[in-house]
């Protein structure tokens, strides 16, 4: 037995020796799975050290945007006696414009030393499949995290034909707060603004050469042009907020998109002469509600527009009839609707028309020339003309609600008659003037204006105290913020509860110490209420329950059911507001 020991003891340096030989083999590595892609395309980009565990310094990636990583894998095997282990780091790159990328040496510190790998190029060419939108690719270029555009649903239009301007958002960023939107002033354009309600992230992202995002379309108009030529829509700009929390006031980003140019062709000459301007795709009906009537009897008269097009600029039709005819200004009707597709529906022109005498009448034909969208061309649309049958009345007239055109008698103005009866007469000296009625009316006034402006300036003096209203209404605030943050809740709307548990826990105690977001952190916190009796540790339950909420609201972790976490937001601000008031 000694014997073995004392063998073992002669081969121990001999294997510190081989272990320390075998440790000395380090290796660094870098490869690309492939040295040429499209636009859009991926190549994935991974450095490789063996034998060793020293940190790796991230390479300059030239150029190149990572679209996922780096991810991190190690190994660890024996073969014939030998150890080896090894540490990969891989990314997945990606270029938004064509060129060459150079990939630059990953280093890492071995020893005293330095050991780099051999550089990469990438060569980037054309994606010719096509698929991405040019204005999204040139916001890219600007910022490859954020940025806007407008896009317009042709680039070529007539004089008043409808164009459809849309102004999307697209980010990489988590968290975003819009503080300003600026859009753009129209000239030359005529526009309708499309109601889109409250504004969304589309649930589905969008793929930008290569780079997914989230985007939003902020606002959409029907544009109609009213001149020829090159019409520009100016950018827009907004202003953000980006990777905002509790201990973060984020970083303010100014975003401008890019401009919009729209060709302009004017109407052909030689327009008909009842063309009035109306452009699109359109069409005319007219309907009487009756063509018999009794004299003095109404007929209704219904002119309507019906199709796709600039409908809220339509005029009423110059319309002639017979001088024996009583005639009113027409009623306009309409049903017309702004959508993501333009502008359709109906106007709709009724004219109450009365004849006076009988007999046999025809209104002229109807026509109405527009410029036809479809065609390029001018079409018009003749109705034919309608005959009116008169039958003699019965001697009466009719009662219609409009204003009668003759003019106002006025009657019993030659002989007027002698009152008599009870007249209403009072005393002689019973007058008004010195009696306790007529004082009380000549100081009320006074003393009305005294106590209004007694009320005006204390009303004054609490509107010019920004602070004390904010303490007053911050338990109000506070539980209109949890109610929304319990119909989020009972919705399983994860991202609206965390909004709406963080603003509601950020809000209280900003307004209730007048305090910004700069000053909404630990240590401010723990001295505004480290004056009250236990209010250290109602500060510390107010950080750990932030730190949870913004942890839960910015990154995919929930360390408590979320029941729970709403139950002790609402019981921690209602002790804080207990002990406030104590």
């Amino acid at each position: 037995m000694v014997r073995m020991l004392k063998h073992l003891l002669i081969l121990l340096p001999a294997l510190m020796v081989v272990a320390k030989t075998h440790a000395q083999e380090i290796t660094f590595q870098a490869q690309a799975d492939r040295n040429t892609i499209a636009t859009g395309e991926y190549v994935k980009y991974t450095v490789t050290l063996t034998n060793s565990r020293e940190r790796i310094e991230v390479p300059d990636l030239g150029g190149l945007m990572v679209v996922q990583g780096p991810f991190d894998n190690s190994s660890f095997s024996i073969f014939n006696g030998r150890m080896s282990g090894s540490v990969s780091r891989t990314w997945v790159l990606t270029a938004t414009s064509p060129g060459k990328y150079t990939i630059g040496p990953a280093r890492v510190r071995v020893g005293g030393g330095i050991i780099a790998t051999e550089p990469i190029t990438i060569e980037v060419s054309k994606n010719t499949s096509g698929g991405t939108d040019p204005n999204a690719a040139q916001g890219q270029s600007r910022d490859p995290n954020l940025f806007t555009t407008i896009s317009l649903s042709k680039n070529k239009a007539y004089v008043g034909e409808q164009v459809i301007a849309t102004y999307t958002l697209y980010s990489r960023y988590s968290g975003l707060e819009t503080t300003n939107l600026e859009m753009p002033k129209m000239d030359g354009f005529w526009a309708e603004n499309v109601e889109l309600g409250e504004t969304n992230w589309d649930p589905q992202l969008k793929n930008v050469n290569g780079l997914q995002y989230r985007t939003a379309v902020i606002k959409k108009q029907v544009l109609f042009p009213q001149r020829p030529g090159k019409l520009k829509l100016a950018p827009f700009t907004m202003e953000c907020v980006v990777n905002r929390s509790f201990f973060n006031r984020g970083t303010a980003v100014e975003v401008r998109s890019n401009a919009a140019e729209l060709t302009v062709t004017a109407l052909p000459p030689n327009a008909p002469a009842a063309f009035n301007g109306a452009v699109g795709e359109l069409d005319l009906v007219v309907k009487a509600d009756r063509t018999e009537v009794k004299a003095n009897e109404a007929i209704e008269l219904s002119i309507t527009y019906t199709g796709r097009g600039n409908l809220k600029l339509m005029e009423a039709p110059a319309l002639r009839f017979p001088s024996d005819f009583d005639t009113y200004d027409p009623k306009v009707n309409d049903r017309i609707t702004v959508s993501g597709s333009g502008m359709s529906g109906q106007r709709s022109y009724q004219y109450l028309i009365i004849p006076r005498h009988e007999g046999e009448f025809a209104l002229d034909p109807f026509v109405f020339s527009f410029f036809d969208t479809r065609t390029g061309a001018y079409r018009t649309v003749e109705v034919p003309a309608m005959a009116i049958h008169v039958s003699p009345g019965e001697g009466g007239t009719i009662t219609v609600q409009r204003p009668n055109k003759s003019d106002v008698q006025v009657l019993g103005k030659d002989i007027r008659y002698i009152r008599s009866g009870d007249l209403g007469l009072r005393p002689a000296d019973g007058q008004l003037f010195g009696s306790w009625p007529w004082l009380a009316g000549m100081v009320a006034p006074g003393i009305g204006l005294v106590l209004f402006l007694a009320w005006r300036r204390k009303r004054q003096g609490a509107l010019n105290d920004v602070a004390g209203r904010r303490r007053k209404q911050a338990d109000r605030v506070a539980r209109q913020r949890l109610n929304e943050a319990s119909l989020a809740l009972q919705s399983s709307d994860r991202k609206a509860f965390y909004d709406a548990l963080g603003k509601a826990l950020h809000g209280y105690v900003a307004d209730k110490f007048g305090l910004g977001q700069a000053g909404l952190n630990a240590p401010e916190l723990t001295e505004r209420l480290g004056h009250y009796a236990g209010g250290e540790a109602i500060a510390a339950e107010y950080v750990a329950l932030t730190q949870a909420c913004d942890m839960a609201r910015y990154a995919p972790v929930e360390d408590r059911p979320r029941q729970a976490l709403y139950d002790e937001a609402v019981a921690l601000i209602g002790r804080t507001e207990q002990l406030l008031r104590a």
